[in-house]
């Protein structure tokens, strides 16, 4: 085949197939018309349930369950603008052997950036490798905020996450509520590595 050449890839789509994506394309308008822009994801017992009947990641479920809340994708400021301060917010879980910490957000004109650590409770002497949280921040407020994860790094045993948030978050947060919830894209790509398993000698 030279290179002006195309060949056609084959389509085998049907009327079965038509009559499925018209159901699912349906009950997609219906379920974002209902969320109108509301939080509306199930509590974590029915997305384990789920997940298990079928077939499917916890992590991807809570994904896709999350775009069906807003119609439209929200707009983040371009810049962050100036830093204003860093506000402390200090709350630790302890969950399955992992501590995780909202330490603080940096507070800048236009938005935050909520800083999260999390670390292994074992030793240093038992190997547990590279963490790969799959999580999103939820916050719980009468402002509506919207949430971006922006930054990850790792090294064994611990993880760094970095949310965006927008609006910036108050200053007092004695009525503002933070969870982690399961959140990773189907299309998100696995790390890419180079083995290096070849016999070295030197000379």
């Amino acid at each position: 085949m030279g290179w002006a050449e195309f060949q056609l890839v084959p389509n085998q789509y049907n009327d079965e197939c038509k009559k499925i994506d018209e159901s699912i394309l349906q009950l997609l308008r219906e379920r974002k018309m209902l969320a109108n822009g509301k939080r509306l994801t199930p509590p974590q017992e029915i997305r384990q349930e789920w997940a298990e009947k079928y077939g499917m990641d916890e992590a991807e479920l809570g994904w896709f369950l999350h775009t069906l809340d807003s119609e439209i994708r929200p707009v983040f400021p371009d810049k962050y603008g100036e830093l204003i301060g860093v506000l402390p917010i200090m709350k630790t879980t302890v969950l399955d052997g992992f501590t995780y910490t909202l330490t603080h957000a940096m507070q800048h004109k236009n938005l935050s950036i909520v800083h999260v650590e999390i670390k292994s409770g074992l030793t240093d002497y038992e190997d547990i490798g590279m963490l790969r949280p799959h999580l999103m921040l939820e916050i719980k407020s009468s402002q509506k905020h919207h949430v971006r994860k922006s930054g990850a790094r790792g090294s064994e045993g611990k993880s760094s996450l970095q949310f965006m948030v927008s609006p910036a978050l108050p200053d007092q947060l004695d009525s503002v509520g933070f969870s982690l919830t399961p959140y990773a894209s189907p299309r998100e790509l696995p790390p890419r590595e180079h083995v290096l398993d070849r016999e070295v000698h030197f000379v």
